[in-house]
């Protein structure tokens, strides 16, 4: 249990972006941590939950809907082929050009 909440904790710490944003939580870390966050399920509910409530929240403040119906496990599987190939990127910079995928889509409908 110790173990869990160290882990969660470390997932809270904030990090900057380069262009002075800061992503907190889950989002903070890097695509090698979302690539190996099926060792611990309280990592992987967190990794999962975080990307999936940031894409909500941008779908929110949105002019049109970019979810489209909200596809859990394609937006799972997008980020995991998007960390495979950019495994240094930070979590929230890959969810953040999922967003801006699923808005080009969206704008195309």
């Amino acid at each position: 249990m110790k173990r869990a909440l160290a882990i969660v904790m470390m997932l809270l710490l904030p990090t900057s972006l380069n262009a002075g944003s800061t992503i907190v939580g889950a989002g903070s870390q890097s695509c090698t941590a979302w690539l190996n966050r099926k060792k611990n399920l309280v990592v992987k509910a967190a990794f999962e939950s975080w990307v999936v409530g940031f894409v909500s929240g941008l779908n929110v403040s949105a002019e049109r809907d970019i979810v489209g119906g909200g596809d859990f496990s394609a937006i799972v599987a997008w980020m995991d082929r998007r960390c495979k190939s950019n495994s240094s990127d930070q979590i929230g910079v890959a969810a953040l050009d999922l967003a801006m995928e699923l808005a080009g889509n969206a704008a195309k409908r």
